[in-house]
């Protein structure tokens, strides 16, 4: 959306019929206000009690109330608190024909916006009514920059969003809170038209239900036309056959000229419907949204590309190896459950799986003949295979998106005791990333058969590392591994076939 086109959508708004409340308790008045306002271009919308002035209140859009101080069954004053009601952004003008200073200050501290006294002349009238509207229009020009300023800011914080499920909630939280809505829900389309992903944010959860099929309904109408629609609260109703929308707007979002996705907004609580320049403004945010949500898409799929990749890298390895058969998928998993027990961020835990999978890549320069070796290695041999995590850093330091995988290829035979290798770190100085994998690999070592040795069952293997907590493992990290091996099916991942990582 250009410049060009919002100052277009400010500038239709303004050209809109505009309507004024006038309210007094003399007809006589009324019907002269109206004459008075006659050769104008608004919408004049006649009161004359406080009663009827709050049931239309309720019930239509104003933009202006003109009152008299004195009602028969309440006051101008009672006027103007039910429009701050219903109607925040209106301009309210008190009539009154004993003005007295007091009088004037009070009302305009309650809000007002000015006041006129008794009896005034039509071009009065005029001029003060004018000064309202073009107070009001100045607001919302304002207002409307500061959305656009919003947005933008918004639009920088999306870009940085790259996991899905998180992106598609601040677009909807944002959309709640910038739109005034009660209900927003997004809808991403597959390119056969069908709804592939769906999610919604609902203020009122009895609504919830309701509200979220009925955007489900629209988004498959509106993905087929691909323009953006309000929808009042009698085209609702007839839609629906409920009459809980007041207002909604619907955006469809769009990348390279096809529809992705719907966001829908409602409005159930509030009078207030969404306009032509709203709708504008929702567009500029559905075209950040849908890039943002593309870039996820792209971003996911190179990151499973990624993945793949080195799960390949991974399989290589063990291939070389067939006592290690699954050594991987075991190390990983485990690894994944203890990170949740230490409440690990799914951005930690993202690098976490790719170290797990890649923690002995280095054994590819590991001689056959050690690796594969039928009895104990010399000490020639070992000090050959105790190179293998320098060697694996080496190999994928200048990867970047290898990178995060480096303290636990580089660190994953350390000791906590400060006699493990490949630089001897001791207790925190080793990273955690080493502590942690460091637990994992060796007890899947010693279940694990050897060409020397068989593996040891899963009890015995548990106690081996309760045994060696605070010596050759980390305390903390061997509470958590305990925690966590009582938590999970460990049968799966020591079998000939086991689970895929997760």
């Amino acid at each position: 959306m250009s410049v060009k086109e919002i100052l277009e959508s400010i500038e239709l708004d303004r050209k809109s019929t505009e309507p004024i409340l006038v309210v007094d308790d003399e007809t006589s008045i009324l019907q002269l206000v109206k004459e008075m306002l006659a050769d104008q271009d608004y919408d004049i919308l006649l009161a004359e009690s406080l009663a009827k002035a709050n049931k239309i209140l309720k019930e239509k859009e104003i933009s202006i109330v003109l009152t008299d101080l004195i009602l028969d069954d309440g006051s101008g004053v009672d006027v103007m608190l039910h429009t701050q009601k219903y109607h925040p952004d209106a301009k309210i003008i008190l009539m009154t024909g004993k003005p007295t200073i007091q009088n004037a200050i009070s009302v305009l501290k309650k809000g007002a916006f000015d006041y006129l006294v008794k009896p005034f002349d039509m071009e009065h009238l005029k001029a003060t009514i004018k000064r309202a509207f073009n107070q009001q229009k100045l607001e919302k020009e304002n207002i409307r920059l500061n959305e656009i300023m919003s947005f933008y800011k918004i639009s920088e914080a999306m870009g940085s969003v790259i996991e899905l499920d998180r992106l598609l909630n601040l677009i909807l939280d944002t959309a709640i809170r910038e739109f005034s809505a009660d209900f927003a829900g997004l809808h991403l389309i597959q390119p056969d038209g069908e709804i592939s992903h769906q999610k919604n944010v609902c203020k009122d959860p009895d609504e919830s239900d309701y509200l979220s099929n009925f955007s489900q309904k629209l988004a498959r109408e509106i993905s087929r036309e691909g323009k953006p629609v309000i929808i009042n609260e009698h085209d609702a109703y007839a839609r629906s056959g409920q009459k809980i929308i007041k207002s909604s707007i619907c955006q469809p979002l769009l990348a390279k000229g096809k529809t992705i996705g719907i966001l829908s907004l409602f409005r159930t609580k509030t009078i207030h419907q969404y306009t032509t320049g709203q709708l504008t403004t929702l567009s500029l945010f559905a075209a950040k949204a849908a890039m943002a949500i593309e870039n996820s898409k792209l971003y996911q799929d190179l990151e499973d590309a990624y993945f793949n990749t080195v799960e390949a890298l991974a399989n290589a390895i063990e291939a070389r190896d067939k006592y290690t058969a699954g050594h991987t998928n075991r190390v990983c998993n485990i690894a994944l459950s203890i990170a949740k027990v230490l409440d690990w961020k799914p951005d930690i835990t993202k690098k976490l799986k790719i170290g797990a999978i890649l923690h002995d890549i280095g054994k590819i320069g590991v001689p056959d003949a050690i690796l594969n070796k039928h009895g104990s290695l010399t000490p020639e041999e070992f000090a050959v295979m105790k190179t293998h995590p320098e060697v694996g850093a080496r190999m994928i330091e200048k990867v970047t998106f290898l990178e995060p995988a480096l303290p636990y290829i580089m660190h994953h035979h350390e000791r906590y005791d400060g006699k493990g290798y490949p630089m001897g770190l001791k207790g925190k100085d080793i990273p955690i990333e080493g502590r942690l994998l460091a637990v994992v690999d060796t007890f899947d070592a010693i279940t694990s058969d050897r060409p020397y040795r068989k593996g040891k069952n899963i009890e015995a293997a548990i106690k081996e590392i309760k045994d060696n907590s605070g010596t050759q493992f980390d305390p903390v990290i061997v509470e958590a591994f305990l925690k966590t091996i009582n938590s999970i099916d460990l049968y799966p991942l020591y079998t000939k076939s086991p689970l895929p990582i997760k």
